[in-house]
């Protein structure tokens, strides 16, 4: 009787999002949900990539639905408005979710990287001595470059000026003593 019209076998969509509004009457929403669900879940695995959070997403969307549709005229296309407010609910879930992850992030880089009581004296000269062994693995001019500008604060002008190295093979030594430390310490 809800599905039947006169020259179509169904109630199109917009029809029955109207024909809700009207009476309030789930099982109109229900058909409209069988309808979509498929549809609504694929866009949200589009979006979110996990299945659990796909299925949790759709069941969301459509119980927004029946608040959504009280409040508001029922849409012109119910087909693009339903992928609207799929494609803002998966949105804003990732936000938050990048959000949390952020803060968790933040909340690791203070423990890690602030200096505190249970950083002692022997991890700090572990790291000293590993820093040590690394710069004389270097190469012969890569090693004296980052000697000079890192430990004695030499200047590239000045280390040109104590070493037969020109001003490019000075910054050269540097940066590619620079990585190579950085490559050995990870």
């Amino acid at each position: 009787m809800l599905v039947r019209q006169k020259n179509s076998p169904y109630l199109e969509d917009e029809e029955l999002a109207r024909l809700y509004q009207e009476r309030q009457d789930t099982r109109i929403l229900g058909l409209l949900f069988k309808r979509y669900l498929h549809e609504v879940l694929g866009n949200c695995m589009y979006f979110l990539k996990n299945q659990h959070d796909s299925e949790d997403a759709s069941m969301e969307i459509f119980e927004q639905l029946t608040s959504s549709l009280k409040k508001n005229s029922a849409p012109d296309n119910f087909r693009n408005w339903l992928f609207i407010v799929t494609k803002n609910h998966c949105l804003k879930r990732l936000r938050k979710q990048i959000k949390e992850r952020s803060e968790d992030f933040s909340e690791i880089n203070t423990n890690l990287f602030v200096e505190n009581d249970d950083l002692d004296a022997l991890i700090i000269e572990q790291r000293i001595e590993r820093l040590s062994h690394a710069i004389e693995d270097l190469k012969e001019e890569q090693k004296k470059c980052i000697i000079l500008f890192y430990l004695q604060n030499k200047s590239y002008k000045e280390i040109e000026e104590v070493t037969p190295y020109s001003l490019n093979d000075v910054k050269s030594f540097i940066q590619n003593g620079r990585r190579n430390l950085k490559v050995k310490l990870s």
